[in-house]
């Protein structure tokens, strides 16, 4: 799920602060992603109001959009009720899919820079293999886990604690203009992803990490077993 209710309290500001972007994981590894969407039945985990759902659709993917967050969805159907791309939202806990999933099983899911927003990403990582069909692929991205922070931002883990020490965290010292000094983060090793998706029988296929200075976004791809 997505911060629980925080975006609820900062959705408008969200919307118009993101825009219409359609992600890291479109702009900057299209590759991953170019050649499975013709057609494909493509799950957006995570999906908020809806850009990164819009964006998969137009590349001609049938899109379920699902968000714990009640008035992102709402954004993101009126959204497709002024521009219709076929994409249905849903409001629900990608950790529990019977409250969800209609059974029809997915081609393929992506989250997009939301697993830091999530409590327990074990349970919502083996709810989104669960709903994928075998050799079904996951595409996500994250804030890099091993971020040691720049001139644009704080690390991903809180500065008192270090990298090793997991949890959620928010400071005032984090961009003013962005979303993390609103809603936080939840802080994870590198290990803690693989574990679990491993756990969640995902196989990753491969890593990308955008050209940067200081690279501060992963990209990860699997395919459940």
């Amino acid at each position: 799920m997505t911060g629980d209710v925080a975006y609820d309290e900062i959705a408008d500001w969200y919307v118009a602060w993101v825009g219409e972007d359609p992600g890291f994981i479109l702009e900057e590894a299209p590759g991953l992603l170019a050649d499975r969407l013709p057609r494909a039945r493509v799950l957006d985990a995570a999906c908020g109001q809806g850009r990164v759902a819009r964006a998969l659709a137009r590349q001609g993917a049938s899109v379920v959009g699902v968000d714990v967050s009640r008035r992102l969805v709402a954004l993101a159907e009126a959204a497709e009720a002024t521009d219709p791309l076929g994409v249905r939202y849903t409001v629900g806990d990608l950790a529990d899919p019977a409250a969800w999933w209609d059974g029809s099983p997915f081609d393929g899911a992506v989250c997009e820079m939301a697993l830091m927003d999530i409590r327990d990403h074990e349970a919502t990582l083996a709810g989104i293999a669960h709903v994928l069909c075998p050799g079904g692929w996951f595409v996500t991205s994250l804030v890099h886990p091993c971020f040691p922070g720049n001139a644009r931002g704080l690390p991903s883990w809180s500065p008192e604690g270090g990298y090793s020490v997991e949890g959620w965290w928010r400071s005032v010292g984090h961009n003013p203009d962005g979303v993390r000094i609103r809603v936080g983060a939840h802080h994870r090793t590198l290990a803690s992803y693989l574990n679990a998706l491993t756990g969640a029988g995902l196989v990753l296929d491969r890593a990308v990490e955008p050209p940067a200075e200081v690279p501060s976004v992963l990209i990860l791809a699997c395919r459940r077993r």
